[in-house]
């Protein structure tokens, strides 16, 4: 059953707090980097809906791709929307609540990752064990693709080392995360982990 909702529980006690309606088969809940705005991607819907984090209503609602599955955060302002059956990226501008830059990929993403040390946006692609990567170009205004390099089947989740120099990238289909040289694009080595990884945090 989808109810189009999502709950806010208190931290503390588990307690639900609020009920806030959104669109058709809600999938990840994200926040922009400065953590003014809370996005829910609706897949069924083909749109974002942006919510206050403070009030908990609802912004607005954002058309974006076909099946959008999460709204990554970007630190530059921007919010980036992985379209599976659409495969394009949809670029939100934080203030704006506008989509500013559709970019077609090819192939149906796992994740964006974006490094600002770097100027660079990174998307899995799972189903050929790769990782794309864009670079910001600032005479168009837009990212333009750089280019690609190996990862491991099921490439899924990104993280990136705080000086932006080293990524890894979680392996689904072979239980791996693979070491990534940011600068050389390449792979360094894959560490064995569990049965199909997905999201990967590094805490500071």
């Amino acid at each position: 059953m989808n109810d189009k909702k999502i709950l806010v529980l208190d931290a503390s006690t588990y307690a639900v707090k609020n009920t806030i309606a959104v669109g058709d088969e809600p999938a990840e809940i994200t926040f922009s980097a400065d953590g003014s705005k809370a996005y829910v991607s609706n897949g069924g819907d083909d749109n974002v809906t942006v919510i206050n984090p403070a009030t908990k209503a609802i912004i607005t609602t954002i058309p974006v791709g076909d099946n959008p599955v999460a709204a990554w955060v970007g630190y530059d302002g921007k919010m980036y929307v992985d379209n599976e059956d659409g495969q394009t990226v949809s670029v939100i501008n934080v203030a704006t609540n506008a989509v500013v830059q559709t970019i077609p990929l090819g192939f149906m993403p796992g994740s964006v990752a974006h490094n600002n040390l770097k100027k660079e946006l990174w998307v899995t692609d799972p189903m050929n064990s790769k990782v794309h990567y864009w670079n910001w170009n600032a005479t168009q205004n837009a990212w333009v693709h750089g280019g690609v390099f190996d990862a491991g089947a099921g490439a899924h989740a990104m993280a990136f080392t705080s000086d932006g120099n080293t990524a890894y990238v979680t392996n689904q289909s072979v239980q791996s995360v693979s070491v990534i040289n940011v600068t050389a694009h390449t792979k360094v080595k894959d560490v064995v982990v569990g049965k199909k990884p997905n999201g990967i945090v590094i805490k500071y």
